[in-house]
């Protein structure tokens, strides 16, 4: 039988690899006609469907095959038919042409239609450290040392920074490193390692690292600049941040000029022009303070940290991102800074078309079954004006110790503040920040992968670029394991809420990264898949699983280990995952031999034998996290625990209310249960827990409670939005009865 089932299913794969036919859809908001911009987009295959890239074809509107380059993210790693596992998610480099306000569907199909030849050829020649560039119109030099970037009409362009009276600059430092990271026929991307050096050569800043991206054909070049301090002796260094800029000398004369963009108003675009060459930032009034400034020696320079800024004390392990664009053929590409271009298929298609997301469904009439296609609408509609009222108070701001504070800034912007504690003389005053808590970026990327909506989209890669930079600890004092979650919520960033010490997480409870997973599988950003692959590595090296006080480590642990295996293949994330669950069952039993053995920082407590610990609404994000290790790792086991938990918080009275059937602890956390709890009821047959997670689930959306709170929209959204698939016509049968059927529910907690 299994035999005939493969050979059915390989037939109905060969066809559908022939008929893959993908809608591409790119949408212009910014009001801006586009012409060629170039878009890279990630977009997930279905398993076992394709196998190489080499027959995948992009086509225009009128039918046309047009140049793009297709590369392998990642594989369906247990797709184990052939030695070549099938495709789960490929990137695609093509230039889109857009009206203004307007939209372009392109199709992504399986073709053995010849390739369509790029507008120029890429010429990229290497030697004496150095790699000069062709695009056509525009040629350029990368330096591995000195100086960065020789190009027409502007030269020598380096980074300096000042930190206490001393200048500090790239081009000083003499173990720079240059790279081609990655290269088609339509893109480069070239990358450059090193540190900001004084004039001695030895002594040093931050460290950075620069990417620098060309595209064929195209006048123009993209930096992405990321500096990172890796200096200190401990968590509480830091190094003082007097000023930062780029710096390069125009060839010719251009009017003087300087602009500064010292607070979020007035809000000035990033765009500048220096006679024929233009320069940008992206994000520029929101990662104020900045300036731009041509001087009359015809020095240019873009101020990531103008000197005119009170100063900024980078701490050890911060890290901070700016993207900037150099355009040589008179083109203004703020819109492509401000605005870029997401190339997105339809929700369906990141959904149930190819299961690349697991048990998530689109938001769709043809999805939900029928009965609870209202319930899911107000669902949705209820995420997106919490969504909406977290943004409003960017602009709302406080007033706190005699001056303004808003959420943006340049170590701000994409995070939310959490409360501000006046001075009264204990060490935790302050502002404290949410830290992106309970990953809030994934939050809204799972609600686009559902919705389609690009406001969630574009919210979460801001959110995202954050997490990135400022809530994972790039280096630890006194350790070989950077890739720490900053303890939330974090005062000033980045120091523990509670007592004010410089410290990164010392468990997994604040541990967050699959936002970052998201931004790479689906924009290409290679930062974001630099600080994931740190992230999970720090996973493996750290052992935060502090059962006892905080079941949330259960599962912030398994989701980042199960998305790095995911994306990175690599069996030591799969091991660590099955770690856990070893530790987890391990506790449940109050196997303490098996405990020590496995993990000796765990305590274990006889009163949670069978449970996780006496905080219910922790347990949402730990049983989710346990349905989706038991479904990739196929422990049979697991579900038998999973529903011992629950039946832990169902038969303590403190936790459980059996006669108004709502959680005692934080009821408003109810919903974050729904998905763990419709996955017991699958597997065990019981129908009472499904009845507690719909109930929740309704009660919760029909109240629509509004939050303006960053972590609280990530705790109602980030597991409950893998609920509506019990909803779907693709959940488990047992459970499609309508709404007057789970009446009739059997006793809980009784």
């Amino acid at each position: 039988m299994r035999t005939l089932f493969l050979a059915a299913f390989w037939g109905a794969a060969c066809l559908y690899a022939q008929s893959l036919d993908i809608p591409i859809t790119v949408e212009e908001t910014a009001g801006m006609a586009r012409n060629a911009e170039p878009v890279t987009f990630g977009v997930p295959l279905p398993r076992g469907v394709v196998r190489e890239v080499a027959h995948l074809r992009l086509y225009n509107s009128q039918g046309q095959v047009i140049p793009a380059a297709f590369r392998v993210v990642n594989r369906w790693w247990d797709d184990a038919q052939t030695q070549v596992a099938s495709i789960q998610w490929v990137h695609v480099d093509f230039f889109a042409d857009v009206p203004a306000q307007g939209r372009a569907v392109y199709r992504l199909r399986n073709s053995r239609a010849p390739e369509a030849s790029p507008p120029a050829r890429l010429r990229v020649e290497t030697g004496g450290g150095d790699v000069k560039v062709d695009t056509g119109p525009l040629q350029f030099t990368v330096h591995r040392n000195g100086p960065f970037l020789d190009a027409p009409g502007c030269g020598g362009a380096d980074f300096l920074l000042r930190s206490d009276e001393r200048i500090y600059k790239a081009s000083n430092w003499k173990d720079s490193q240059l790279e081609i990271e990655e290269e088609n026929p339509l893109r480069i991307v070239l990358k450059r390692t090193g540190s900001h050096g004084w004039v001695d050569k030895e002594d040093r800043a931050l460290d950075y690292v620069l990417r620098i991206v060309a595209y064929a054909g195209q006048p123009q070049i993209r930096l992405i600049y990321s500096f990172i301090n890796r200096q200190g002796r401990t968590m509480a260094d830091f190094v003082r941040l007097d000023g930062l800029w780029l710096q390069a000398r125009l060839e010719t004369d251009a009017p003087q000029m300087r602009i500064e963009q010292l607070q979020a108003e007035p809000r000035r675009p990033g765009w500048f022009e220096a006679g024929p060459i233009g320069v940008g930032l992206r994000w520029f009034w929101q990662l104020y303070p900045k300036s731009f400034e041509i001087r009359s020696d015809r020095t240019l320079r873009l101020a990531l940290f103008p000197e005119t800024a009170r100063p900024q004390n980078i701490y050890t392990g911060v890290a901070k991102t700016h993207e900037m664009a150099l355009s040589f053929g008179g083109g203004n590409l703020s819109a492509q800074l401000d605005y870029p271009l997401y190339a997105v298929a339809p929700p369906k298609w990141y959904t149930r078309d190819t299961r690349a997301l697991g048990r998530l469904v689109e938001s769709s009439p043809e999805a939900i079954r029928p009965e609870y296609w209202p319930l899911v609408q107000k669902y949705d509609r209820w995420l997106s004006a919490c969504r909406d009222a977290v943004l409003a108070k960017r602009d709302r701001g406080y007033e706190f110790e005699g001056r303004r504070l808003d959420e943006y800034g340049m170590l701000n912007f994409g995070d939310a503040v959490h409360k501000l504690i006046r001075n009264d003389q204990r060490p935790d005053y302050g502002i404290h920040w949410d830290t992106e808590y309970y990953d809030f970026p994934h939050a809204l990327f799972l609600h686009f992968f559902r919705t389609g909506d690009l406001k969630s989209l574009r919210t979460a890669v801001e959110a995202a670029a954050h997490l990135a930079d400022v809530d994972i600890s790039h280096y630890e004092a006194g350790k070989d394991c950077p890739g720490a979650a900053r303890t939330g919520p974090g005062l000033n960033h980045w120091t523990r809420y509670s007592n004010g010490v410089f410290i990164s997480s010392t468990s997994w409870a604040f541990y967050k990264n699959e936002g970052l997973f998201d931004r790479y599988l689906l924009t290409g950003d290679l930062w974001s898949r630099d600080v994931a692959r740190m992230s999970a590595d720090w996973g493996i090296c750290y052992n935060g699983l502090d059962l006892q006080s905080n079941t949330r480590s259960i599962g912030h642990g398994l989701f980042a280990m199960l998305k790095a295996y995911e994306v990175f293949g690599d069996k030591k994330y799969l091991d660590r995952a099955q770690w856990i669950v070893d530790n987890v069952h391990a506790w449940q039993d109050g196997d303490v031999e098996k405990l020590r053995a496995l993990n000796r920082r765990v305590v274990w407590d006889p009163q949670f034998k069978g449970g996780y610990s006496h905080q219910s609404w922790m347990y949402g994000i730990a049983l989710e996290a346990m349905a989706q290790a038991s479904q990739t790792l196929a422990r049979p086991e697991m579900p038998g625990y999973m529903r011992r938990a629950a039946d832990w918080i169902f038969g303590n009275p403190r936790e459980w209310d059996p006669e108004r059937r709502i959680f005692r602890n934080a009821p408003v956390h109810s919903v974050m249960l729904t998905p763990g709890l419709a996955y017991i009821a699958e597997t065990s047959g019981e129908k009472k827990y499904w009845d507690v997670a719909l109930e929740s689930f309704t009660r919760q959306t029909e109240a629509g409670e509004l939050t303006d709170r960053l972590k609280l929209f990530a705790q109602l959204f980030r597991n409950s939005q893998r609920f509506p698939w019990y909803l779907s016509v693709e959940g488990p049968p047992r459970f499609g009865g309508g709404m007057e059927q789970t009446r009739r529910r059997a006793p809980v907690g009784r």
